[in-house]
């Protein structure tokens, strides 16, 4: 690479993604109450004032959008990694199974941001792959 002035700019961490979605409702369910994460803006949306719900994750937030004719497959996005807190991985397999939620892979060891963790594959309610990775000191 040709010699260039240091960039001033340094990624930090993972702001917010934005998901199309087809019924908000839906997902809101999913990501508030699989997932656990927290409702933020829903009555500013409800009012007029924002297009989108969000739900925090940590620090960052996934932006969802109303969008009926949304569909996965033209997205461009191939999943999403959500660090999750849970004990056991396989139990948290067989709890998606029972709420209906079909889990794709796992739970399987694969490298993350914040290296080695475990992690499986489940699909919301629009078919958006998401990785749920659990890291500890043994994985």
């Amino acid at each position: 690479m040709p010699d260039t002035p240091e960039s001033p700019i340094r990624g930090r961490a993972l702001d917010h993604v934005v998901l199309r979605v087809r019924d908000l409702e839906r997902s809101l369910g999913f990501y508030r109450d699989v997932l656990h994460l927290t409702v933020e803006g829903q009555e500013a949306h409800r009012a007029g004032k924002k297009p989108f719900v969000s739900v925090r994750a940590g620090t960052s937030l996934i932006d969802l959008i109303p969008d009926p004719a949304a569909t996965a497959a033209a997205a461009g996005m191939d999943h999403l990694c959500l660090e999750i807190a849970t004990d056991d991985l396989s139990a948290a397999r067989r709890w998606l199974e029972a709420k209906g939620i079909a889990v794709d892979d796992g739970p399987v060891r694969r490298d993350g941001a914040r290296g080695w963790g475990m992690s499986l594959y489940v699909r919301d309610p629009d078919g958006y792959a998401l990785e749920l990775k659990r890291y500890d000191e043994t994985a």
